[in-house]
C-alpha cells in the first residue's frame, strides 16, 4: 500500500466516501442533511493526509510544498469529480429530496402572501429545472475548497519538517 499512486488514493478514498453516504441513507435511513455528513468530510480528510503522508515516506534530499500539493491535488480532485457524479446520480434517483425542498419552498412563498398560484407555480417549475445544477456544483465546489485547505496546509506542515 505504500506505493500507491495519489490518483489510486482518490479513489479509494471515493469509493469509502460514497459507500459510507449510501450506508448511512440506505441502511441507516438518516436523512441526507444529518451530521453523518461529517463521517464523509472526515474520510476525505483522511484520504488527503493518506496522499501527504505517502508523498513524505518517499525518499527525497528536498521535500517541497509543491510536491505535498501536487500529490494531495492529484487525490482531492479525483474525489471531487467521482462525487460530483455521485450526487447526480443519487439525486437523479432519489427525487424526494428535490421536492420536498420545492414544496418548503411553495410554503415560505405563499406564507408571504403576495404571490399570484401561477408564479409559485413557475418558480417551482424553476426551482426543478435547477436543482440538479446547482446540487452538483455545490458538491464540486464543497470537495475542492475543502480539499485545496486540508492539502495546502497539510503540504506547508510536511514541506517544513526536516528530513531525518
Amino acid at each position: 500500500m505504500k506505493n500507491l499512486k495519489p490518483q489510486h488514493i482518490g479513489l479509494i478514498t471515493a469509493a469509502s466516501m460514497i459507500i459510507a453516504s449510501l450506508l448511512s441513507f440506505y441502511v441507516l435511513q438518516l436523512p441526507i442533511e444529518s451530521n453523518f455528513q461529517l463521517l464523509v468530510y472526515f474520510i476525505f480528510t483522511a484520504g488527503i493526509i493518506w496522499s501527504l503522508m505517502n508523498q513524505y515516506n518517499k525518499v527525497v534530499e528536498k521535500r517541497l510544498f509543491k510536491d505535498f500539493f501536487s500529490a494531495g491535488f492529484r487525490t482531492f480532485v479525483i474525489v471531487a469529480l467521482l462525487m460530483a457524479v455521485f450526487t447526480f446520480v443519487f439525486f437523479s434517483i432519489n427525487t424526494s429530496f428535490r421536492d420536498i425542498k420545492i414544496a418548503e419552498n411553495s410554503r415560505l412563498i405563499i406564507a408571504e402572501g403576495n404571490h399570484l398560484p401561477n408564479e409559485i407555480e413557475e418558480n417551482a417549475k424553476q426551482l426543478k429545472k435547477l436543482f440538479m445544477p446547482i446540487m452538483v456544483s455545490s458538491a464540486m465546489f464543497r470537495y475542492l475548497i475543502i480539499g485545496a485547505m486540508v492539502t495546502a496546509i497539510g503540504a506547508g506542515f510536511l514541506s517544513r519538517k526536516k528530513i531525518n
